[in-house]
């Protein structure tokens, strides 16, 4: 039997994302800009678009690529706080990124949506409708912060709790988003303390 007949809705979604933008990359001779990247996503598509996004900062990259990938989340997620079409332009909209990041991005997203799509399904709808989009925005926003700063391996866990609550907020799933809050303040925390180490360190050298 087709392997895609065994597909939950969330992974088939990401399937046909993954290909569309392995097109597009390809067109643009294999580095796709950030703007084009969101524009295939679809200007009102906040949240997949976001999914996307922290899916790429899962995946180590040159200096300087946390930042970008951790300001167009912020930028996004304010987009979706005040309900408005998705517009990423100037430096961070023009920055371009290869098609190998693409593809390894959409492994671990792929498999991120394989795990929760066994999982998750509609409930707790309070928590994953419409009336919650604010408040994610907001949450969004906090978490993605301290990835702007120029500190490696604080990224990747904040962006798996965001990942999972994207994906949990397209199935309609409140327990699934609630479970992502979690990781994602577990990840926060991490950072937090990161960031504190550095700047004890750098205080030390001063001081010394």
């Amino acid at each position: 039997m087709d392997d895609h007949a065994h597909r939950s809705p969330i992974e088939a979604q990401v399937a046909a994302i993954a290909a569309r933008i392995a097109g597009e990359a390809e067109a643009e001779g294999g580095r796709l800009a950030l703007g084009s990247l969101v524009t295939l996503l679809g200007a009102r598509a906040h949240m997949l678009v976001i999914l996307v996004l922290s899916g790429l900062n899962m995946i180590p990259g040159p200096p300087g690529y946390g930042g970008t990938i951790g300001f167009a989340i912020i930028a996004v997620a304010i987009a979706m706080l005040i309900d408005r079409p998705l517009r990423v332009s100037g430096w961070i909209g023009r920055r371009r990124i290869s098609s190998g990041f693409v593809a390894r991005m959409f492994e671990r997203l792929t498999l991120v949506a394989r795990l929760i799509g066994r999982f998750s399904r509609p409930r707790l709808g309070l928590l994953a409708g419409d009336g919650a989009r604010r408040f994610l925005a907001l949450f969004i926003i906090a978490v993605s912060l301290p990835m702007v700063l120029p500190i490696p391996f604080i990224n990747a866990v904040p962006n798996v709790g965001i990942a999972v609550i994207c994906v949990s907020r397209i199935n309609r799933d409140g327990l699934g988003v609630v479970i992502g809050m979690a990781i994602a303040c577990l990840g926060l925390a991490l950072a937090g303390g990161a960031i504190w180490g550095v700047l004890h360190l750098v205080q030390m050298l001063m001081a010394g």
